[in-house]
């Protein structure tokens, strides 16, 4: 044996390199620790999978990998024991067996360790018990994959023929969407209902006064559902006499929630944080590999592993968090025993509850060595482990019920009932981890905790009422009756926290996969993410749901996908075989599927207008609908192939308008103003020959180069935030001037600078100066918003003049000789619609920018004509390497 190889002697192959670099510092010289950089085996693109022979899959190694397989066996070979110590979930099982696979004609020692902290400790006892490859768990996983090609092959290609070829379905990801579209349709079909909240100021023999709301009348329970009926109740009250008829004084307990598990961690860093469920698991991952706190000599675990749906919590690790909440606080804050939380039935309990790793390391001191965002959620984790052993908040709860008897002759009801609560925090508990700041706000997971908490109290009021006893008499004090019109709200659309809550609650997914299921209905066009984060599904989301709605498969049901749940947890504890599981399900799935294939296109019908098509002048426009929306078609297509554009409210498009501007590509046409998918832009009056297009200019110079124009620029990623910047922001030698707010075509009186933007909020939005040194605010009415920020094009580049060379115009240099493609993709519109129901040929996929970074300019419009000159935004120098 060689002096390397004695020095070597175990392998340690983990996923990821941080991991490795952090598991080297507490290994030592015996050990190489390598990463697999996630999975090296998948299926092919295509099935790969042998339905005919008991589903057997055939994997692939990844394209990329096999450099990477050949460093672990060139590793292996020098090694006299291999230990696979991937992550301790099913697909971290599923790289190990693969690598496994790979590794075994070496004929080393391969055992399977699993660490759920990346510390000094949970390392040492992952080392010191070795076990073999779970295969019942990579069973599961194995189930899981094949179940999930079969549905996402076999149904993407039913909506293909009943939609638009290109599009996709998955198991689990359609569910979540039905969620999505369920919800919208009750959104649709509610029907407000008026009520009236009616309440009295009050005032007894001593200060301060108090509002008590109606609760009812003669004895029952009473609400007032129109103006008439709460005018006169207004006017019975005003004559009534008001006597306490009962008093109730009682101690409330807020008991301390459990520390969290993936669902309720995803679910509060959405709330509280603005996390999206993807960032919160890649963050939590970071902490959970390790982070350099420039101590022991390299990164440190933070917190344990974030993929687990128990709350159960080593006893060391309770031991710890008590003697730390005593430092603290004190004894008064501690429990006399540890807290211990419910785990659901289904629940695997192979991890422990998400906490950190040790209590040396709390926020505020390793907050130099992490990022904004490891901050937060490390200090979102370490709360929650801390609450979650301290004592319950304790309020005081008072309840007042009050008799009214109106006094006026014509009174609707002889006698009122009102009701006023009032309830104020005695001793902090656990909410003094959050310096008292949660209020009536609840963390996820908290109302599971509160058995004892009664509707009346969950919407009381915080604050003292006065002393009041039982027959005291009260009096009206000003502003007297309170009436106060109200309806009824529809359910609130699914935002990234509460659709994970619910789909936590039917049951379906598991901890690892919400974050993807919720990626994945993000990524297709099926759903749209509304300013706030709410999800609201598409047209073409409601289509292909209600598609396969109507075809009756069962995996669309949310009941039946949660029953599919608990049988692959059979299948991964070992009851039930992967092979009987899928025959049983792929047999009524087929005979489904064929039965779908019969019915008729998902597509809306079209919808004749009436109206000549004025190309061949027989036919008519027919309102029609393609996967790009909707359209105005000739009834004799393909014969004639006349279209025209509408907007999703079914509203013709404005004709393009020619502007001044020649195109820069073929030099021949002139460029149009034109509405697309995504807004208005300018394209070439010669497409489809020419493809040409680019943002409309609005007359705002870009105040860092005084080259570029500023135009709206919105991340080609799914989700990404929209941003202003200079049009040539994230191009070769361009400007990287961006800011968050809104622009202003107003100058600032203070600086003259050529613009202001929208800053502070909804109800108090301000214009601000953000010149250098300025500082100019200038408070704006919430009216005025929409028409200070809505910038239409300005009319000078529709005046009928000489063709002009704008001076702002860059020079494109194309070094193969050939004209450009497409326009750079920072100025682009994402991919504009010609006024044609077909994808135009010029809207190929933007090129990877010289930043990394992919944008797109959106709909930008203005109100006045600016105060600058005119000229469109200057491209960026287009390079192309020579084929």
């Amino acid at each position: 044996m060689t002096s390397a190889a004695t020095k070597q002697q175990t392998l340690v192959v983990v996923e990821s390199p941080t991991k490795a670099k952090t598991m080297k510092k507490y290994l030592g010289p015996g050990y190489e620790v390598l990463a697999s950089k996630g999975h090296v085996k998948d299926l092919p693109k295509k099935m790969g999978v042998d339905i005919e022979h008991d589903f057997q899959e055939t994997y692939e190694i990844i394209e990329g990998k096999e450099k990477v397989l050949a460093e672990l066996k060139d590793a292996a070979q020098r090694a006299t024991r291999i230990l696979l110590a991937t992550d301790p979930d099913r697909e971290g099982e599923a790289i190990a067996v693969h690598i496994a696979e790979e590794l075994k004609g070496l004929k080393r020692e391969i055992h399977r360790v699993m660490f759920h902290e990346i510390t000094r400790k949970g390392i040492q006892e992952g080392i010191a018990r070795p076990l073999e490859l779970n295969q019942t768990l990579y069973e599961a996983q194995r189930t899981r994959r094949v179940l999930d090609r079969l549905v996402g092959y076999d149904v993407s290609a039913l909506v293909w023929s009943k939609v638009a070829f290109g599009l996709s379905a998955g198991r689990v990801q359609s569910v979540a969407l039905r969620l999505i579209v369920d919800r919208e349709r009750e959104i649709e079909a509610f029907k407000p209902e008026e009520y009236w909240n009616i309440g009295a100021v009050l005032l007894g023999k001593q200060k301060p006064s108090f509002v008590a709301k109606l609760a009812g009348a003669e004895g029952q329970k009473f609400r007032v559902h129109d103006g008439v009926t709460a005018a006169g109740v207004q006017a019975d009250l005003a004559s009534a006499s008001f006597v306490v008829k009962a008093v109730q004084r009682r101690e409330k307990r807020r008991n301390a929630p459990a520390p969290y598990t993936t669902s309720k961690l995803q679910q509060d860093a959405s709330n509280y944080l603005h996390f999206t469920a993807k960032r919160t698991m890649q963050v939590a991952q970071s902490l959970y590999e390790g982070v350099d706190l420039e101590k022991d000599g390299g990164p440190v675990g933070l917190i344990t592993y974030m993929r687990t749906d128990s709350t159960r919590v080593s006893d060391e690790a309770v031991k710890a968090v008590r003697d730390e909440i005593k430092k603290r606080y004190g004894a008064a804050y501690l429990p006399e025993k540890p807290n211990v939380f419910r785990s659901k039935k289904s629940v695997q309990d192979a991890h422990e509850a998400i906490r950190p790793t040790s209590m040396d390391f709390p926020p505020d001191l390793v907050k130099r060595h992490l990022k904004d965002e490891q901050y937060r959620l490390y200090k979102l984790i370490w709360d929650r482990f801390l609450a979650s052993q301290m004592a319950p908040a304790v309020y005081d709860q008072t309840s007042v019920e009050i008799d009214a008897s109106p006094t006026r002759q014509d009174r609707l009801r002889a006698s009122y009932e009102l009701r006023a609560s009032g309830r104020v925090l005695k001793f902090a508990g656990w909410l003094e981890q959050y310096g008292k700041g949660l209020g009536k706000d609840s963390l996820a997971g908290e109302e599971e905790e509160q058995q004892d908490d009664s509707r009346e109290e969950a919407e009381s009021d915080d604050g003292m009422l006065p002393p009041l006893e039982q027959g005291d008499t009260l009096r009206l004090q000003d502003p007297g009756i309170l009436a106060e019109q109200k309806f009824t709200q529809p359910p609130p659309r699914f935002h990234e926290g509460s659709l994970v809550r619910e789909l936590e609650m039917r049951g379906i997914g598991r901890p690892s996969t919400y974050a993807e299921i919720i990626s994945k209905v993000q990524a297709r066009d099926y759903v749209e993410k509304l300013p706030g984060g709410a999800f609201k599904p598409t047209f073409l989301g409601m289509l292909v749901v209600d598609g396969l709605v109507r075809s009756r498969l069962d995996f669309i049901d949310p009941n039946f996908t949660a029953k599919m749940e608990e049988e692959l947890d059979e299948v991964e504890a070992g009851h039930l075989g992967r092979v009987e599981f899928l025959r049983r399900f792929y047999s009524r799935f087929r005979q489904q599927l064929e039965e779908s294939k019969k019915s008729k296109r998902w597509n809306p019908d079209p919808v004749d207008t009436g109206v000549a098509c004025e190309a061949c002048g027989e036919g008519t426009l027919q309102k029609r609908w393609s996967k790009n929306g909707w359209f105005l078609g000739c009834s004799r297509y393909p014969t004639c192939k006349n279209t025209r554009n509408i907007d999703e409210e079914g509203n013709e498009q404005a004709p393009p308008r020619e502007t001044i501007f020649t195109c820069e590509k073929c030099q021949s046409g002139k460029l149009l103003l034109r509405q697309g998918r995504y807004g208005s832009f300018l394209g070439c009056s010669n497409y489809p020959k020419c493809d040409f297009t680019r943002p409309v200019p609005l007359g705002l110079s870009c105040p860092k180069c005084k080259v570029g124009e500023i135009i709206e620029i919105k991340s080609r990623k799914k989700g990404g935030r929209t941003f202003y910047g200079c049009s040539r922001y994230a191009t070769e030698n361009g400007c990287d001037y961006k800011m968050w707010q809104a622009p202003v075509r107003k100058g600032c009186p203070s600086c003259g600078a050529a613009f202001l933007v929208l800053a502070g909020n909804k109800k108090s939005p301000v214009l601000q100066c953000l010149a250098e040194g300025c500082g100019y605010k200038e408070e704006v009415a919430a009216e005025e918003v929409e028409e200070l920020t809505r910038l239409e094009p300005p009319e000078e580049i529709f005046e009928t003049v000489p063709t002009l060379t704008p001076s702002r115009l860059a020079p494109v240099v194309l070094l193969d000789g050939g004209p450009p493609s497409e326009p750079p993709s920072a100025l682009r519109t994402t991919q504009p619609t010609q006024p044609s129901p077909k994808k135009a040929p010029g809207n190929k996929a933007a090129p990877k920018q010289a930043s990394g970074k992919k944008t797109t300019a959106k709909k930008t419009l203005a109100s006045e004509p600016p105060s600058i000159p005119l000229a469109p935004p200057a491209p960026p120098q287009i390079l192309r390497r020579r084929k």
